[in-house]
């Protein structure tokens, strides 16, 4: 860099004598021997180049040389001459209305040396070299290894390697010796044996509660990888190795632990500590009625846990239900026996849930039993002495009809009305009974009928999932067939930016994807959801992926852009000519994914870091950023130019043309233009 300054300080001075010719020359470089740089295309007029005339210059480092840096000086203001580079070694600039000088310096090159076929051979990593530095390559050949190598040299020439070789503890070492040339070098090696290598065992210790996965044996020096996985019922509370020569990598995901680890001379034992996974047991606070679970709060997984559910005067049990803790929308009905329910521990914790409901006004002296299971289609025991409650069938010897309920898992029917003491579930003629019909999570009524005994159908009045019939003079069967139900996926509100769904109906349990990708001019968008407990979110580059679960019920997700203006105009209804909304630059959510949403709604607002951007000399200077963040650079259809990770607040990105780019970190986008 000094004799650049050099250079400079010497053509600035010789400016001042300069006439109005327009002279191109080409300064030798320091020393000669590194290289040197031709006019490749210039048209000469008297020895002199025109003002407007591109000149190509040719650079040719020597053999082992590259190009360390190439500058022009100009006499006229500004002295600085603009070089472009065409290709590896050809650059070309405009020339100006007086004489202009390039520079150039060279520096030596740097070249890999790499090892390669090596199976039981230790060979080393590959490595970088400078032209002309001294190289020592060093294979070692283990007591194990019974037989011979061969190499192959690729880039270097014959005479130019001396060798040697040593004895060792672990075996030989030979080491091969040579001076870098300017170009790439490569030991092919070709392992000849004359018997197989011994193979030792790789076995688990304590592994009878988890799943533990690994080869069942390896060679001295092999890099195996061992995996464990923890079980609902236990995890791993402590791994030990022996055998092992050392453990190359280690890493858990989720339920896994991962190591990658080298064999020794020995067999090799993988001893696993586990301990028994505890699930939390909770009870939700129940409005009109009660949850009584006297048992331990971090229970076993697979053991039984026992509770019972007691309504206030006045009420009755609508559902029961077990949710996953951990994915609320997640749930299953335990099973009710003797007045209890009951379920074994799943391989995650729960929380018992319980809905009541008001009985239904009685015209008569009884109603619906109150503890939900109304469904029961036998009659109770009689409560007197008579000969007539004795008979199961004197219930319409005394005016009395019978309903019957036809049991399904996929649902459930509660009834209400004006029903005997005597007779479980029956009424008179002409008395009005209600059904209502509560389908499973993620199912929906395909069918819904009630019939005499002789097959006709009743005639029914239906309001939403409530039926009404007058009771004939018969029993009844109530029958109710479900079917998998299909829920609605919306993405409203994305306004200019893509929205794209994988699925717009689908059934509970299916796997959803929403893919968002930003355009020019917007800096991000915030987010909210109804229907649904969480998104999972990633971001790439332009583009954000959500995905989720499907849960048994319609979800809606709003996307709110955020532009450079003050404001961006974006549809709520995602439909040409909806009500709109206006969604403020700053990140703050608009009004309507929470009026919408109500207490199921969720918010996802992105508080997005501010920094700067400026173009400068084919470079984007960035500004403000913290230390760490992601950045994402985009051209402007949004493909991906470069990323990485910030060191520093500030930093610069290097740009390969002129043009308008995006830089996005986090959810904040700025757009920059690169003369």
């Amino acid at each position: 860099m000094l004799k650049k300054f050099a250079y400079m300080i010497l053509a600035l001075s010789a400016a001042a004598f300069a006439g109005n010719g327009h002279e191109l020359v080409i300064a030798e470089p320091y020393p000669d021997e590194t290289g040197e740089v031709k006019v490749a295309h210039a048209t000469y007029v008297d020895g002199l180049v025109e003002k407007g005339e591109t000149v190509k210059l040719l650079v040719q480092p020597k053999t082992g040389y590259v190009l360390d840096s190439l500058w022009a000086v100009s006499m006229s203001i500004p002295n600085t001459v603009e070089l472009t580079k065409e290709s590896d070694n050809i650059y070309s600039f405009v020339m100006t209305d007086a004489k202009v000088t390039v520079y150039s310096l060279f520096k030596k090159g740097t070249y890999t040396v790499s090892v390669t076929g090596c199976t039981l051979l230790d060979c080393p990593d590959p490595v970088t070299k400078q032209y002309g530095e001294s190289v020592d390559v060093i294979i070692k050949k283990g007591s194990n290894f019974k037989g011979q190598f061969e190499i192959v040299l690729i880039g270097l020439g014959e005479g130019a390697v001396t060798s040697s070789s040593s004895n060792t503890s672990e075996g030989t070492e030979y080491t091969y010796t040579f001076t870098m040339p300017g170009n790439d070098v490569t030991f092919n090696m070709t392992e000849k044996l004359s018997e197989a290598p011994t193979r030792y065992e790789i076995s688990f210790v304590g592994c009878d509660s988890l799943t533990c996965v690994a080869p069942d044996s390896a060679n001295v020096g092999d890099e195996v990888t061992i995996v464990i996985v923890d079980s609902d019922s236990a995890y791993a509370a402590n791994i030990g190795f022996s055998g092992i020569g050392e453990v190359v990598k280690q890493r858990e995901s989720g339920d896994s632990a991962i190591y990658v680890v080298k064999i020794a001379q020995s067999d090799a034992v993988v001893t696993v500590t586990s301990k028994t996974q505890l699930y939390l047991v909770s009870v939700q606070n129940a409005q009109d009625g009660s949850i009584s679970y006297t048992g331990e709060t971090n229970v076993k997984y697979g053991s039984k846990v026992s509770f019972t559910v007691t309504p206030d005067e006045n009420y009755e049990i609508d559902f029961v239900k077990v949710v996953n803790a951990d994915k609320q929308s997640e749930s299953f009905t335990p099973t009710k026996k003797n007045g209890a329910y009951t379920y074994k521990v799943p391989g995650y914790n729960t929380i018992i849930v319980a809905g009541f409901k008001a009985v239904a006004a009685s015209s008569s002296s009884g109603t619906g039993s109150q503890d939900g299971d109304s469904s029961n289609s036998q009659k109770d025991d009689p409560s007197s002495s008579s000969s007539d409650s004795q008979n199961p069938s004197s219930s319409e010897d005394n005016g009395y009809y019978c309903i019957d309920v036809v049991s399904d898992e996929n649902g459930d029917i509660q009834m209400a009305g004006s029903f005997s003491k005597q007779y479980k579930n029956c009424t008179l003629e002409g008395n009005e009974v209600t059904l209502g019909v509560y389908p499973e999570s993620g199912y929906t009524l395909e069918s819904f009928s009630v019939k005499k005994k002789n097959g006709d159908k009743v005639k029914l009045e239906q309001e939403g999932s409530t039926y009404k019939f007058k009771m004939p003079a018969s029993d009844v069967t109530v029958k109710a067939t479900y079917k998998v139900g299909e829920y609605e996926v919306k993405v409203e509100g994305c306004g200019d930016l893509k929205c794209e769904v994988s699925k717009t109906k689908a059934k509970a349990g299916d796997n959803i994807k929403v893919t968002i990708t930003l355009v020019a001019g917007y800096t991000g968008f915030t987010l909210s959801a109804t229907g649904i407990g969480s998104l999972d979110r990633k971001d790439s580059g332009a583009k954000t992926t959500l995905s989720f679960t499907m849960p048994g019920n319609d979800v809606t997700i709003t996307v709110e852009p955020e532009g450079k203006s003050s404001t961006v105009t974006s549809s709520s209804s995602g439909k040409e000519g909806g009500d709109s909304k206006s969604s403020s630059s700053s990140g703050k959510s608009g009004k309507s994914s929470s009026s919408k949403g109500g207490k199921n709604a969720i918010h996802v607002s992105a508080q997005l870091p501010q920094f700067n951007v400026m173009a400068a000399d084919r470079q984007i200077l960035v500004s403000g950023v913290p230390a760490g963040a992601d950045y994402f650079l985009l051209d402007i259809n949004g493909r991906v130019m470069s990323q990485g990770c910030s060191v520093a607040q500030d930093f610069a990105i290097a740009v390969p043309r002129a043009g308008y780019y995006l830089l996005r970190v986090g959810n904040t986008v700025r757009t920059v233009n690169v003369q």
